[in-house]
């Protein structure tokens, strides 16, 4: 659901989703040079954040970005590319580094939507980043 409504987004500004040749399904794609992590999250239930396993999505670079699909009235609504760089952002609100120094296997990233943090995810709308996947 979510994968199908990234394609009908991305072909609006004429790009094609492909999948990575050995990625994980349903997860990593690729825009050109550019590689997307895809996550989404169901705002329909109490689910309001996700976390991301920093082993799974491996090193932060410029070309790496985790797509956020918003899903509301259990439809997928809203598509947000996050700068996976982004995550490291201190000062935010909607991003958390949850570091496990026993177990780092079980590090992540986590993402937070709710009403407040909202706001801040605007400049993440794909309108406004498109322009990051096709340079």
């Amino acid at each position: 659901m979510a994968v199908d409504f990234l394609k009908s987004e991305l072909k609006t500004f004429s790009l094609e989703l492909t999948p990575k040749i050995n990625g994980r399904e349903d997860v990593d794609f690729l825009i050109r040079d550019n590689q997307l992590y895809l996550q989404s999250i169901n705002l329909d239930t109490i689910q309001c954040s996700i976390k991301i396993s920093k082993q799974e999505l491996g090193e932060l670079k410029d070309n790496l970005f985790i797509t956020l699909v918003l899903i509301i009235d259990k439809e997928p609504k809203v598509v947000y590319l996050i700068p996976s760089k982004d995550l490291t952002q201190s000062n935010s609100n909607i991003f958390i580094e949850n570091e496990v120094s026993l177990m780092p296997s079980l590090s992540n990233w986590e993402i937070k939507v709710s009403s407040n943090t909202i706001p801040e995810f605007a400049k993440y709308d794909l309108e406004n980043m498109i322009s990051k996947l096709k340079s």
